[in-house]
């Protein structure tokens, strides 16, 4: 016989039926000794909030216990639901990190409608990378390919080197092989970007190839100058530090300090098409 049916059994039996039949007789005697006036009161203080407590703590103690079998299914289930519930919060804060780079880049659109673009994150650094080269996390399949320009709301920081199918390598601006073309906005005079590794270390790069007769002076602005097709004309670079002559070439060179700390960039845009 089970615990529940024992003590099923107990309270259908006779003993009990007594039992309940002597406690009505003491609760009218206890009412009648009350008087008239306070028999709510004294019902409800000394008899029934006790026997409603009585009850509901045998009801509780009737309760059969659960197996280990279902014990186990049901650890099994609040496991999965807490499994869900950090995957439905690791989706949240992405979907929120996109929607946040999407208005931060959204001007970049408005400004070049003729822009196709795609947000991108950076996911990777190589250590032994001298140009802080960073890999991000569209690929082909996001419609990325080789040299495609990489910005942020500030300024061209690369170009995509590398293509797999769900992520890209990108060179920066800080490395000797950039060689895109640039201006100086104010006096039109053009060069190429090419850094070194002393200024890379500074977050600084290079305009090498200027000409003798230039006219650059130290707070200058410089943008893209489109030649050659492979970026778009008036992406802003960086400004002049100074200018000088190139310690190996004996050529006057431009030290550029960029718009943004590409040592620091964590989200980007690729320009994947432009009119």
């Amino acid at each position: 016989m089970s615990r529940w049916e024992g003590r099923k059994r107990i309270f259908s039996g006779r003993p009990f039926k007594v039992l309940m039949t002597l406690v009505i007789f003491f609760l009218a005697v206890s009412l009648v000794s009350a008087g008239s006036s306070d028999i709510r009161s004294f019902l409800t203080n000394s008899w029934l909030i006790p026997l409603q407590q009585m009850t509901t703590n045998g009801t509780a103690s009737l309760t059969p216990m659960k197996s280990a079998e279902e014990l186990t299914a049901e650890n099994s289930r609040l496991q999965e639901e807490n499994r869900q519930l950090h995957d439905m919060l690791v989706d949240y804060y992405a979907i929120r990190r996109e929607k946040e780079a999407l208005e931060k880049f959204y001007g970049i659109k408005s400004a070049h409608q003729d822009f196709t673009v795609v947000v991108a994150a950076v996911i990777g650094r190589d250590p032994n990378e001298n140009f802080y080269g960073f890999t991000l996390d569209k690929g082909s399949r996001d419609g990325i390919k080789q040299k495609d320009p990489v910005m942020t709301e500030n300024g061209l920081v690369g170009w995509v080197c590398e293509v797999s199918s769900d992520a890209c390598k990108v060179s920066t601006i800080l490395s000797p092989e950039a060689g895109i073309g640039v201006t100086v906005q104010r006096t039109d005079d053009s060069g190429l970007l090419s850094g070194n590794v002393v200024l890379a270390d500074e977050g600084l790069t290079r305009m090498v190839n200027l000409s003798a007769q230039h006219h650059i002076q130290t707070g200058d602005m410089v943008v893209t100058s489109g030649a050659g097709g492979s970026f778009p004309k008036h992406l802003k670079v960086g400004r002049v530090r100074c200018a000088m002559l190139d310690e190996y070439t004996g050529m006057p060179a431009a030290e550029i300090e960029p718009f943004e700390d590409i040592r620091q960039v964590s989200s980007v845009v690729i320009i994947t098409a432009f009119g």
